[in-house]
């Protein structure tokens, strides 16, 4: 029995070859229909219709029944609290009891120890990143590149020595790096990165968001 990936594989490659099915009949001396069935898996060609298919198409007649390459699966990670996108919101690790699992990047060669969740929360960042979606970060003290256009966490600690977090784009103006917003609210404005606010004693970025999911 012919594997019933052929179907699949064949409207790929010709699509991708921009030829109707209309075309690719008349290229190997069949009707349309018959195209049109051997796509929806009602009927399968034969092995001289295979190699005429390969030859129009350009590929070798295995490529036709071929797997896709599977897509590995990052690591286990996991959400380790919440980070502001509005307002600030205050920082803070949740207990490790509460810490929700969610699977990362598996292109990223970061440190496990350098990389975690964040639930995010408001909408100063809602073009990117709804309320609610999960980013993953790469903490600074990790391999994490700091460069205009990433999407950055912000720590600022108060003058009474809590702390205070928030996602935003990194962007640079006239020399100055800023913070600033994505967000379909224009009330939200960006800040500069090395001017602190009255009772901010200090500002930083503490880690780059490499990828996001959005909750069903």
């Amino acid at each position: 029995m012919m594997p019933m990936r052929y179907p699949i594989n064949l409207a790929e490659h010709r699509k991708a070859r921009h030829l109707s099915q209309a075309k690719l009949a008349e290229m190997i001396g069949v009707e349309q229909p018959t195209v049109q069935r051997w796509e929806s898996g009602k009927r399968t060609p034969d092995l001289g219709q295979l190699g005429d298919l390969a030859d129009a198409l350009g590929i070798d007649p295995g490529a036709l029944f071929k797997l896709p390459d599977r897509v590995p699966l990052g690591p286990r990670l996991y959400i380790k609290g919440e980070v502001g996108a509005g307002l600030w919101q205050e920082a803070y690790e949740l207990p490790q009891d509460e810490w929700k699992e969610f699977t990362g990047r598996a292109d990223v060669t970061a440190s496990i120890d350098h990389r975690f969740g964040l639930r995010v929360v408001g909408e100063s960042m809602n073009e990117i990143y709804p309320h609610g979606t999960i980013v993953e970060c790469v903490s600074v003290f990790g391999p994490a590149e700091i460069t205009p256009g990433k999407r950055v966490v912000v720590l600022r600690q108060r003058d009474d020595l809590e702390y205070e977090a928030t996602v935003k784009e990194l962007v640079e103006e006239a020399g100055r790096l800023w913070a600033r917003p994505r967000s379909s609210n224009p009330t939200f404005t960006a800040f500069p990165l090395d001017e602190n606010e009255p009772g901010i004693i200090e500002t930083r970025i503490i880690a780059v968001v490499v990828s996001s999911v959005r909750p069903e």
